[in-house]
């Protein structure tokens, strides 16, 4: 029994790894923060040596990582439901589809939020309209910040269990740890 423990340790090392591609697109800071964030796993190591099945963690991350969104921005921002009011109807009247734009890149880009839309459309169906927006605003965030690796990192691994599922959570999870050592750093300045 105590034999698993140790293999899972050296599989979040591999786990690691496996993101090389996905890290390559990303600035020396998100570089180490990325880092930091496969430290974390490591506490718990006895817990996740005992799942069996990780896919179906998926939809619990991200329900773990738009929760926490939601209270990062009420913390930092105050409520978000004035900005939810006044931004709700520009995003419904002007949607999320493809842009009109001549360069190939940024179509590429529109697409593949449209992709990401699409592959959490389900949890995004459950969510009252408040809580729809300000998801739809973390993923819209997100992937401006981060649709380099995101590509990159599903284009390298196609082929293998990666998909833009992985690449997606992956980059969510930096985008907040970024917003938490960002407030971090501001609150050092006052203290």
């Amino acid at each position: 029994m105590g034999r698993s423990i140790p293999s899972f340790r050296m599989l979040i090392d591999i786990e690691r790894s496996e993101w090389i591609d996905f890290k390559k697109e990303l600035c020396k800071e998100d570089k180490q923060r990325f880092d930091r964030l496969f430290s974390v796993p490591k506490l718990y190591c006895h817990a996740l040596s005992n799942l069996s099945n990780p896919i179906t963690i998926e939809p619990i991350i991200l329900s773990l990582i738009f929760n926490n969104f939601k209270i990062f921005n009420k913390i930092v921002h105050g409520s978000m439901t004035t900005s939810v009011e006044v931004e709700n109807d520009s995003i419904k009247e002007g949607g999320f589809q493809i842009c009109q734009s001549i360069k190939e890149s940024e179509i590429e880009i529109q697409i593949g939020f449209n992709k990401i839309i699409q592959d959490w459309n389900k949890f995004i169906d459950c969510l009252n309209e408040d809580d729809e927006f300000i998801f739809m605003k973390m993923i819209g965030d997100c992937y401006n910040s981060y649709h380099k690796s995101i590509n990159q990192s599903f284009k390298a691994n196609s082929d293998s269990c990666y998909s833009r599922h992985f690449a997606f959570i992956m980059a969510l999870i930096l985008y907040q740890q970024k917003q938490i050592d960002s407030v971090k750093s501001i609150q050092r300045l006052f203290n």
